[in-house]
Order: structure tokens, then C-alpha cells, then sequence
């Protein structure tokens, strides 16, 4: 014989929040785990104090507002490192510009990624040293993926503190400019000196974190893997 002990509406209701509870702390933590974006990283370069292992949250944008001015936000975006025109990043860091043919695979479709997208374009409004900033940073985690500066003016104590922490870096020098790379943990931090659009000297900054980037496309390419795995070709051809 079953015996069945009434529970009343207030006690379901306990039980089903719990269970909803749980089941909710168990997904989050195992999606937490099996995303490697998700690890903390050996430091390398900062900006603003933004690291590898920063967080760009609610704080860190309000900071970053009150230095740069305000953002334009895409959420999904792709990734670019190159500095001036296509091939360019070849002839000054091959590596970087592997990585970039990795993040661009083809010129024909625009590849998106699950990160967002910072530009600041009104930084003269705050007199700041940068005419230009872009940060894009991990949708999952909020860790950046690379930082990109455009300033005017001459920074010979930004090279000066580099050159002190870091050692010498890698020099290139091109008829079109002068860059300059310096690398730590896997990640880059270049500084190119170029011509502008309008005849004048530009100080492109990218500080890129190559380990993140890394990860993103391991991660997708698992993604991308299991989605072909659920729609075999037999089901297409039969």
C-alpha cells in the first residue's frame, strides 16, 4: 500500500525553489570548469591596470568613462589585430599575424566571436593622451582579449618604462614605419610608429593577450566540433 503525506502549497513551493537552486549552482559550476577562459593567467602587460586576469565589470568601465569618455558597445564581435591594412602585421610580427589568419580564417565571411567590443572615440573630450582606445574583453568571463591605442603625441617615457621592466624589445623598421614588440608569458604589447590618414605621425599601441586568445579558439573550435558531431551527414544523405 502507498502512503502519501500531503504537503502543503508553501512546502512545494520551498522544495522547488531548492531543487531549481541546486540544479542552477551545479550547471554554473561545471560550465565554470570545463571553460579554460575561465583560468587565471601569469601576468604579463597592463593598461589602466586592466591585466590578463582583470575582470571589466561595472567598476572597471566606470573608470575607464571617467578617463576615455563614453563607449560604443558591440556584444558580439570579431577580432582583428591588424594595425593599418591587411598584410601589414605580417611584415612587422609574423607571429601575431598567424594568429590573426587563426581569428580571420577568410576575407569572405565575417567570423563573430562571444566577446564585446569597447571603443572610446571621444577621448579628447577628457584631454587624454589616447585619440582612440578599443578593448575587447570575453562575454563568459570579462577577461580582455586585446587593447588597442591610437595617440599623436610622442611617448618616450611609456617606451622608457617598457624598455626598464621588460627588456629591449623587437625591432622592425619598414619604409611605411617602425614597430616595435615586446613579449611576456605569450603575450604582446607592440608599438607601432606609422603615417596617419592625413600625412602625420601616429603611435598605434596593441596590447595583446595572446594566451586568452588562444583559449577563445580552442574553446570555439570544441563548439564548433560538437555541433557536427549532432548533425551527422547521413541524416543529409540517405
Amino acid at each position: 500500500m502507498n502512503i502519501i503525506i500531503p504537503m502543503n502549497p508553501r512546502s512545494c513551493l520551498s522544495a522547488l525553489m531548492l531543487g531549481l537552486f541546486c540544479a542552477a549552482l551545479i550547471y554554473g559550476c561545471g560550465n565554470r570548469t570545463d571553460d579554460a577562459s575561465q583560468e587565471r593567467l601569469p601576468d604579463s602587460f597592463h593598461f589602466m591596470d586592466i591585466g590578463v586576469n582583470t575582470v571589466v565589470d561595472r567598476a572597471v568601465l566606470s573608470k575607464l568613462n571617467q578617463a576615455l569618455g563614453a563607449e560604443a558597445v558591440d556584444r558580439h564581435t570579431p577580432i582583428s589585430l591588424e594595425i593599418k591594412y591587411k598584410g601589414f602585421l605580417k611584415a612587422y610580427d609574423p607571429e601575431l599575424a598567424a594568429l590573426d589568419q587563426q581569428l580571420n580564417p577568410n576575407d569572405i565571411q565575417r567570423r563573430e566571436y562571444p566577446a564585446t567590443r569597447l571603443t572610446f572615440r571621444y577621448t579628447q573630450q577628457k584631454e587624454s593622451l589616447f585619440d582612440y582606445v578599443e578593448l575587447i574583453h570575453l562575454n563568459a568571463s570579462g577577461f580582455p582579449l586585446v587593447i588597442k591605442m591610437i595617440t599623436k603625441k610622442e611617448i618616450p617615457d611609456l617606451i622608457q618604462n617598457l624598455q626598464e621592466k621588460f627588456g629591449p624589445p623587437q625591432v622592425v623598421t619598414l619604409t611605411d614605419g617602425t614597430g616595435m614588440t615586446w613579449r611576456q608569458n605569450q603575450d604582446a604589447f607592440m608599438i607601432t610608429r606609422i603615417i596617419g590618414p592625413l600625412g602625420n605621425p601616429e603611435n598605434h599601441l596593441m596590447i595583446v593577450f595572446t594566451s586568452r586568445l588562444r583559449q577563445l579558439l580552442l574553446h570555439e573550435s570544441a563548439k564548433a566540433g560538437r555541433r557536427q558531431g549532432a548533425q551527422p551527414t547521413d541524416n543529409f544523405f540517405r
